[in-house]
């Protein structure tokens, strides 16, 4: 008797006992079969065998080229079935460990939260950092986003000034972040949103130690991936704005061999 035969003759004994809730039902009754899923993906490998055979590549692609350009095409082809597949694994894996995979937890709204610290990521760096450097930035932020997200007292995130390519590939999660009333002020600059007083910027070159934080102030974290080739800018830049800087007291917990540099989910 194969998997789903049990899963089915469970639901049938449920269903004569009358015990089986609505969503359970749901849940079960849709789950695939690997033979199933198997025939799914060899409908969309048999599908993409056609694409490629009819796709005009240019004149000038080298062989090693067309290897490239065919694994990219085959990867974006083959997404949707990818994620379906995860999708049943872990439906299987809710219903014969349920307690192994909880319900997700939904984010909690900044504005309900208890916790008023503020914390603002400075985006302002788009033009000096490379597409790579900017996928990496926005992975940093998205991963400060779902911590934030699950936290019982969210803290009270911004986003200023993104714009760019930066702006692009955060629309998207942007969305989510309104959803979830995050304070984000997309293209606004920092020092159209708060006061001078207000702001503390944190960089590893101040000579300020940050002992204690203040729900008065907002800390800012630069948004900028840079691999050290721009030494000491947003520390530069935040004392041309007028604004207070501080540096996290890393040498009291960790020793580092490198510039006392992190990323942005790191100091967040």
């Amino acid at each position: 008797m194969t998997e789903q035969d049990t899963e089915k003759e469970s639901v049938q004994q449920e269903l004569g006992d009358g015990q089986l809730s609505e969503n359970r039902k749901n849940k079960l009754v849709t789950v695939l079969s690997q033979e199933e899923l198997d025939a799914m993906h060899k409908k969309v490998q048999e599908e993409f065998n056609i694409f490629i055979k009819e796709y005009a590549f240019p004149d000038d692609v080298t062989r090693s080229g067309k290897k490239k350009l065919i694994k990219k095409l085959r990867m974006d082809f083959f997404k949707p079935i990818r994620r379906k597949i995860e999708r049943e694994k872990l439906k299987r894996k809710k219903i014969s460990n349920p307690g192994v995979c909880p319900k997700r937890r939904k984010g909690n709204k900044l504005c309900d939260s208890k916790n008023k610290l503020r914390v603002a990521v400075d985006c302002s760096f788009d033009d000096l950092m490379s597409e790579k450097d900017i996928i990496k930035l926005v992975k940093q932020l998205q991963r400060s986003y779902a911590i934030n997200r699950h936290m019982d007292d969210p803290l009270q995130l911004h986003l200023t000034n993104m714009q760019g390519k930066t702006l692009d590939r955060l629309e998207r999660f942007h969305r989510g972040l309104q959803e979830l009333g995050c304070a984000s002020q997309k293209v606004r600059l920092l020092i159209e949103l708060f006061q001078p007083s207000e702001v503390v910027y944190l960089c590893a070159e101040s000579e300020n130690l940050l002992s204690t934080f203040d729900d008065s102030k907002i800390y800012v974290i630069g948004g900028f991936v840079d691999h050290n080739a721009h030494k000491g800018l947003a520390y530069e830049r935040a004392k041309a704005a007028g604004f207070q800087h501080a540096r996290l007291p890393i040498d009291k917990f960790f020793t580092l061999a490198t510039r006392k540099v992190l990323t942005v989910c790191h100091v967040f």
